[in-house]
């Protein structure tokens, strides 16, 4: 190649064109309507049966259905390309809806906790019969969810996961109450069967809720912290020194970097450019970051040497 040969480099488009193979509105759309439709059976057994266990698994339910039209909404913005007022694309929407979904459940779990320790200090017979029923019918609808779902790395589809699949050990916990309830008269089952589906929502609400606050405050992803990005852009024999450097996620599996990199000020403007080719051509192979924004300069913008000086 001559001195003023310059093969491009293509580095994706900024991370837009987010990889969502094997997510179906269809399929999001078809498990939110199951849970709606289930949700409904389970409020109306649950007050006729006079059990919190169920009415809990029932308002779970419900924000299964709002879960999953979260992530609905999520998938169709991130689908959405980018325009001068979203220059970034619509990636941090599933970070968005993860983490609504998230507070939803919390919300859920205070209601219900409330409910149940009321339970215990008055305490109501139960049917269990029904209870077995109904936590049956749950484990049914809430695994055909899950496999209706399928695969998906998203924050969104992880709530949407998430909720479904608490809702299937809760509903494992209705049968195992039921069963409870009616070889005994402890009326204490059913308030204690509920704070304990409680306590599975709250551990997987909290990783999920770390995981999207992460995203939608820029904290640098996994393996891609700055002192590692400066170390692979120093690598490059042409480049003296690396500052200001910030990485945040645009997208789902998609991180950006930018960064002001200090060259030999000797180099033709062609010969830093190619240098600048290597640096987003190491960034992409060692970290995985297709989209860098590089600022050239022959000398630290901070260099007080360099800086004009008034009057």
């Amino acid at each position: 190649m001559s001195a003023h040969d310059h093969e491009p480099h293509d580095h994706g488009d900024v991370g837009h064109n987010h990889d969502l193979r094997g997510v179906s509105n269809s399929r999001l759309g078809a498990a939110a309507a199951i849970n709606v439709g289930f949700a409904v059976i389970q409020v109306i057994v649950g007050l006729t049966l006079g059990s919190v266990v169920v009415l809990a698994d029932a308002l779970h339910q419900i924000v299964d259905a709002v879960g999953l039209m979260t992530a609905l909404v999520a998938l169709v913005l991130l689908r959405r390309p980018a325009t001068n007022a979203m220059s970034y694309g619509w990636g941090k929407a599933d970070a968005l809806g993860g983490y609504t979904s998230g507070l939803l459940l919390v919300g859920s779990v205070v209601w219900v906790v409330y409910e149940s320790v009321s339970r215990l200090f008055d305490p109501v017979a139960v049917d269990g019969g029904g209870v077995i029923l109904i936590g049956i019918a749950g484990v049914i609808v809430n695994g055909a969810s899950v496999l209706v779902l399928g695969d998906g790395d998203h924050l969104s589809l992880r709530a949407a996961r998430l909720h479904l699949l608490v809702d299937l050990a809760g509903s494992v916990i209705v049968v195992i109450a039921g069963v409870l309830l009616r070889g005994t008269s402890f009326t204490w089952i059913d308030p204690v069967a509920s704070l304990l589906i409680n306590m599975l929502v709250l551990h997987g609400t909290w990783s999920l809720l770390r995981a999207a606050s992460a995203e939608l405050l820029d904290r640098s992803p996994a393996g891609t912290d700055t002192e590692r990005i400066g170390e692979v852009i120093r690598s490059v024999s042409e480049v003296n020194d690396v500052h200001h450097v910030h990485t945040r996620s645009i997208a789902p599996g998609v991180s950006s970097v930018t960064a002001h990199v200090v060259v030999d000020g000797a180099l033709s403007l062609h010969q830093a450019q190619e240098a600048m080719d290597r640096v987003q051509d190491q960034l992409a192979e060692s970290l995985g970051i297709a989209h860098a924004t590089i600022q050239m300069e022959c000398h630290n913008c901070e260099d007080l040497s360099h800086e004009q000086v008034p009057g």
